[in-house]
This record gives structure tokens, C-alpha cells and sequence, in this order.
């Protein structure tokens, strides 16, 4: 990673890496990343670690000297505010887009996540054929996840079947593969990987990524002044 990152810096580049523990964090600043995006277990798609966004964010501005940009769960102007108070420079915020209209996501995967509850999602390992075993993500759930009882992690993709589910054009996408389904997918969406954080309460429409962004703006503008208000004697 130090000779990769050494060459995007001499590009002229910035590296901005995410990480889910805070040795990552210490191996990532030792080899000269000029920002960490602290990923928490909350996040939607692929998940790097097990402990909570708030909780990493807090020990990471405690311990670094590199801005901390917070990753997951983070839907609202109120989840901004708190990742902020925690000690984060910034926020990474992916759920949330993906439900606007510029997101290649498809409309199905779309209108899941506005259905949603933060508890509709799950994090398992079942979404693995194209990746290392044991490479954790967070759906939402459906016809495939519910197979899985109390099992949700533990899967090897070299165990897994290979069954045709969907296709993208002409490739193929199959049953547990991480391939969640954009614009041009057909077939049985349902049972692809439905990535989703569990800030996907929080998601009731299909905005414009421009209208998006204003909203959480203002609401973590309105959630500051209730603050100051409550803090008034």
C-alpha cells in the first residue's frame, strides 16, 4: 500500500482511504494517507470492520492528526450533526444517493430503499462470489437472505452454487454475487445483493442528488439551532 500510495501522490493526488478498525487507521496514516474515511459497521455494500461509526470516529480524532471523514448510517442533517460532534471533518454518505435520480442503481433497488426500515438490513458474507470469503456487506433483506436463519456470515464461495439469476447485457449475474442491480439489469432484482446502511429510515424519496444534499443541510442546520436553543438559560 506505501508504494501505491506514494505513486497517486506524486500524481498530485490526494489519497483519502477507508478503514474499519483503528490499526487500519494507524497503517494507513503510516503510509501516507492524507485523509481517513471512517467506515462503520452501519454502512451499506462492503463493510471493513465491526464497531460502530460513532464510536470509531470518536477514537480516530482522538489518536490521528489526519482529518476523519464519518461513513455509515449517515442519512440526515441529524446523523451529519453527530458524526461532526464525534470529532469527524466531513461525511461520506451513500444510501442516500443512491436513492436520487441521477443513481445508475435501478428503480427497484430505489424504491427498496425508500420502503425500508433501519432494521430491514442485515450484515452477511452470503453476497461473496465475486470477492475473498468472508468479505462482509449490508443488504437489505430478501428471498435470498432469508435462507439464511441464524447463519448470516460464515459463507465460502467456492461452496456456493452458481445459479443464473439476472444478466446484465450479455453477462451473466448470479445468485450471492455482489453485483447489485443498476439500470440495464433484468431478471429476478429481488434476490440480488440490495445494498443499503442502516440509515435508510431515514430515505423516503427519489430526489435529485442537488436536492438531496440541501435537505441534509437544512436539517442539520435546524437540528444546530434546536441545540443552541436548548442550551439557552
Amino acid at each position: 500500500m506505501p508504494d501505491i500510495i506514494a505513486r497517486v501522490k506524486t500524481a498530485g493526488a490526494r489519497v483519502l482511504h477507508q478503514i474499519g478498525t483503528v490499526e487500519a487507521a494507524r497503517q494507513a496514516e503510516a503510509a501516507g494517507a492524507d485523509v481517513l474515511i471512517a467506515q462503520g459497521v452501519e454502512a451499506g455494500g462492503h463493510i471493513h470492520g465491526e464497531v460502530a461509526m460513532l464510536s470509531l470516529v470518536e477514537a480516530l480524532a482522538a489518536r490521528s492528526t489526519l482529518p476523519v471523514v464519518a461513513s455509515g448510517g449517515i442519512a440526515s442533517g441529524a446523523g451529519l450533526v453527530a458524526a461532526l460532534a464525534a470529532g469527524a471533518q466531513g461525511v461520506q454518505i451513500g444510501t442516500a444517493f443512491l436513492a436520487t435520480v441521477e443513481s445508475y442503481a435501478h428503480e427497484y433497488h430505489k424504491d427498496r430503499v425508500v420502503a425500508a426500515e433501519a432494521g430491514d438490513t442485515l450484515r452477511t458474507d452470503l453476497f461473496v462470489l465475486n470477492w475473498p470469503a468472508h468479505s462482509a456487506v449490508r443488504v437489505l433483506a430478501n428471498s435470498t437472505t432469508k435462507g439464511l436463519g441464524y447463519r448470516p456470515m460464515g459463507h465460502d464461495p467456492d461452496q456456493l452454487p452458481r445459479e443464473v439469476i439476472a444478466s446484465e447485457g450479455a453477462r451473466p449475474i448470479y445468485r450471492y454475487s455482489t453485483d447489485s442491480p443498476i439500470r440495464e439489469t433484468t431478471g429476478n432484482l429481488e434476490a440480488m445483493a440490495l445494498f443499503a446502511g442502516q440509515g435508510v429510515g431515514a430515505v423516503t424519496d427519489i430526489p435529485t442528488a442537488g436536492e438531496r444534499l440541501r435537505a441534509i443541510l437544512a436539517e442539520g442546520r435546524a437540528v444546530l439551532a434546536r441545540l443552541a436553543e436548548q442550551g439557552r438559560p
